[in-house]
């Protein structure tokens, strides 16, 4: 599934679901089963939506989508102040948007498999030799934590890392909204990097 599409669908209906006073319970049971049977649908949906289990490599998961045997979930957040024209600005926007995910959903600790399968999409487009190249070793490590290997909030701040450079490679910061541009520059070295610093605030600095 697209990563945070299903969680917002889920997070709507919670929140907009009828607001039922303890009287109108009493007299309308019925009300209150309508609303826990709308919110139990969308549940249930979203757990059907979820992915497979992902490859246990970036280019076997490419090749996956290729053939059909997965879907090509590739989305790029809206992360780029203008709508991208070239395929490296789609796929710079595809993983930036990947960061947001990992920093602000924690997205390795709660769905690293739908993760693994929205990453290896965003090499589907552009020359994907490069971006195997570059987000390869990013994909490991999300393997690793699916296969217990390794801890998520230890293994995600390297993750992001490793994506944030491949999206410098591909776009400047000025070409990103906010709310993602001030990622780019930061955890230059990616074992030193931590969710602390991918969330500290952006600080005055010459832009990419």
């Amino acid at each position: 599934m697209m990563v945070g599409r299903t969680r917002s669908l889920l997070m709507d209906v919670a929140l907009s679901k009828p607001r039922v006073e303890p009287s109108t319970v009493l007299r309308k049971p019925m009300a209150l089963r309508r609303s826990l049977g709308t919110l139990l649908a969308a549940l249930a949906a979203g757990l059907a939506a979820a992915d497979a289990p992902a490859a246990k490599t970036l280019v076997e998961m490419v090749a996956w989508i290729d053939s059909g045997k997965a879907a090509n979930n590739f989305f790029d957040g809206k992360t780029l102040k203008k709508k991208p024209t070239a395929d490296q600005q789609r796929v710079a926007g595809c993983l930036l948007d990947k960061v947001g995910a990992i920093v602000q959903e924690s997205g390795v600790e709660q769905f690293v498999n739908d993760l693994q399968v929205d990453l290896a999409a965003c090499c589907t487009k552009g020359e994907r030799s490069e971006c195997f190249a570059d987000v390869g070793k990013a994909y490991d490590l999300l393997a690793s934590v699916s296969a217990g290997e390794r801890q998520g909030a230890v293994t995600a701040p390297k993750v992001a890392a490793i994506l944030l450079r491949a999206v410098e490679k591909r776009i400047t910061a000025k070409e990103a909204k906010p709310a993602f541009a001030h990622y780019l520059g930061k955890c230059p070295d990616v074992d030193e990097c931590t969710m602390e610093l991918l969330k500290a605030e952006p600080s005055k600095r010459a832009e990419f």
